[in-house]
C-alpha cells in the first residue's frame, strides 16, 4: 500500500491527538489550577505504570534469558553426547576395516609367496636360455 493511499496514517492521528487534546484544555469547564492538578497527577500515575511495566518486563526478560540458556545448555550436552557416540562407533569401524585391510594383505602376501615358490627358478632357468638379441647391423 503506497502512502498516498493510507492518507495521513499514524502522523496524522497523533498530530490530530495533540491538537484535540489542546482544545480540550482550552475548553475545559475546569479552572487551569484544577486542570494543572489533574495532568500532574495523570502524568505520575503514567510514570509509576511505566515503572511497573518496566520492572515486570525486565523480570520477564531475565526470566525467558534464564530458560533458553538452561534449554541450550542440555541441547548442547546432548548433542555433545551423540557426537562421543557417533565418534566411538566411528573408530570402531575405522579399526575393523583396518583389521580387516592387514588380514587381506597377509593373506595376499602368502599368496605371492606361494607362487613365487612354486615356481622353482623355471622363470630363471628359461631366462637363461633365451637366446639374445642379435645386434642391428649398422653396414645396412
Amino acid at each position: 500500500m503506497s502512502r498516498e493511499s493510507r492518507g495521513f496514517g499514524v502522523g496524522g492521528f497523533l498530530l490530530g491527538a495533540l491538537i484535540g487534546g489542546a482544545a480540550g484544555l482550552l475548553f475545559a469547564p475546569k479552572p487551569g489550577k484544577e486542570t494543572r492538578e489533574f495532568l500532574s497527577e495523570k502524568a505520575k500515575d503514567y510514570i509509576n505504570g511505566a515503572g511497573d511495566f518496566y520492572a515486570t518486563g525486565k523480570d520477564r526478560a531475565v526470566e525467558l534469558y534464564s530458560t533458553a540458556s538452561d534449554k541450550a545448555g542440555v541441547a548442547n550436552t546432548q548433542i555433545r553426547e551423540k557426537i562421543e557416540v557417533a565418534r566411538a562407533r566411528l573408530n570402531a569401524a575405522v579399526a575393523s576395516a583396518a583389521g580387516t585391510a592387514a588380514d587381506g594383505l597377509q593373506a595376499a602376501g602368502e599368496k605371492v609367496a606361494q607362487v613365487a615358490g612354486s615356481g622353482d627358478g623355471d622363470d630363471a632357468e628359461s631366462a637363461e636360455e633365451a637366446p639374445a638379441p642379435a645386434p642391428a647391423d649398422a653396414s645396412v
